[in-house]
């Protein structure tokens, strides 16, 4: 999930009406109190994602010591018993016959057996590279975590601060619904009056009702992203103000792209080497494999008398195999990892320069998106003068109610692109953070 999707779907009614309600003050002493850079420190700890990461690489280092241990030797132990229920073999010599006894016996064997060859070597190095790879990605999870709980928290406080401000428009309304009753009953207003502004009262007080439960909502999706219970109180210790004025974040978007510290990047360069690991995993197979093994063997009779055995108690044995003609199959196999390699190397530029493009268009989005929080920040504060000097005069008559309702619209309008202004501008720099690694 990306950034600017996570905000969405948390923040259901943003640009519509605008969001919710922070937590009481009166937090529990169980409250989880949280900065930006808590948060993240957090999610690493304990998000799931994470482990499953961890697990991984955990898995490919097991891997590593399998192929290991195909190239070291391997010891297997047998035990029997043979019984042939009294038959006796003969054996003819010259006119007469010698039975041989055929009396029950057990077998001990022991066998131990070695092979090395260059593909193995090969194996083991390709085995190292998927370690780490796994890392690799690890890496790149973690960095999706700290995107993900980033826009989160941004979300949080944006909500927070859109009920803020509808809040503030309830509290003008209700005050300017209450003085024009009082109008009314002095035949100074119209109950057409009284009632438009008691509707308006009523659509504010429904806002407010549908963003608290979408801020919950945004608690709730932070909570699974930082693997705490649901029922878990979290207090974000930080303002929309601090996060806004942090010159650090800002210092960090203006950080070169080093394409080489990018993980997505790091990780289509190992896969290069994993092809060419491949390649030379194929040449191999033209190679020779060296075969070892060492057997002992012994046989105890429970007769009366030995039988007949021929078989040594020790041997040892050497083979070399050494292909020769395949009719073509293996230099098949080679050319193919040839492409393989040259698709690999070719899918690296691509992504690289599609990197290089997503960063320009990022910081053009950020700057177009701190141009516009600007212009939105001032449109609210002249909304707001606008719909005070409004009601001043709607209670000197001058103005009637229904274009009082206008500019109470116009400026709920202004704190809305407000805030979306804001959601745009957190989700550009997040976005372009996450890019430069310099979350």
């Amino acid at each position: 999930m990306n950034s600017k999707q996570l905000i969405l779907s948390t923040l259901a009614l943003l640009l519509s009406t605008g969001l919710q309600a922070q937590p009481g003050d009166s937090s529990p002493a169980d409250t989880l109190r949280l900065t930006l850079t808590e948060a993240k420190e957090y999610a690493l700890q304990h998000s799931r994602t994470i482990k499953s990461a961890s697990l991984a690489v955990q898995k490919a280092e097991r891997a590593k010591w399998e192929s290991i241990a195909s190239m070291l030797p391997h010891v297997d132990a047998s035990a029997g018993y043979n019984n042939f229920l009294g038959y006796e073999a003969e054996v003819e010599m010259g006119p007469a016959k010698m039975p041989i006894a055929m009396n029950p016996y057990g077998t001990l064997s022991v066998q131990a057996t070695m092979a090395i060859s260059g593909m193995q070597i090969v194996a083991l190095n390709m085995r190292k590279l998927a370690i780490e790879m796994s890392r690799l990605s690890q890496n790149a999870s973690e960095v999706d975590v700290k995107a993900n709980i980033t826009s989160a928290y941004h979300g949080v406080l944006i909500a927070e601060e859109s009920k803020k401000l509808v809040e503030k428009s309830k509290g003008n309304l209700e005050a300017l619904h209450q003085s024009t009753q009082t109008m009314l009953k002095v035949g100074m207003a119209e109950q057409t009056d009284v009632d438009l502004l008691g509707v308006q009262v009523t659509n504010i007080e429904n806002t407010i009702r549908s963003t608290e439960r979408n801020i919950e909502l945004a608690y709730n999706s932070m909570r699974l992203m930082l693997g705490v219970e649901a029922n878990t109180p979290i207090k974000l210790t930080q303002s929309l103000d601090d996060l806004l004025g942090n010159t650090e974040a800002a210092q960090r978007c203006n950080a070169q792209f080093d394409e080489s510290q990018n993980y997505n990047v790091q990780l289509l360069d190992k896969n290069i080497e994993l092809n060419e690991k491949q390649l030379s995993l194929q040449k191999w197979t033209y190679g020779p494999t060296l075969a070892a093994f060492y057997n002992y063997s012994n046989r105890t009779y429970f007769g009366k008398s030995e039988g007949f055995n021929m078989a040594p108690p020790h041997t040892v044995g050497l083979t070399l195999n050494v292909p020769i003609f395949s009719s073509g199959e293996r230099l098949s196999k080679v050319r193919q990892a040839k492409f393989d390699v040259e698709t690999a190397k070719l899918n690296r530029e691509d992504a690289v320069e599609g990197l290089r493009v997503q960063e320009k268009q990022l910081r053009f989005t950020l700057n177009s998106a701190m141009e516009t929080y600007e212009v939105q920040r001032q449109n609210v504060e002249v909304y707001e003068r606008i719909f005070a000097n409004s009601t001043q005069k709607h209670e000197h008559g001058t103005i009637s109610s229904t274009e009082l309702t206008t500019i109470s619209n116009d400026l709920l309008q202004a704190q809305s692109k407000y805030i979306s202004a804001l959601m745009e501008l957190f989700s550009a720099q997040t976005s372009l953070l996450k890019l430069l690694n310099a979350l």
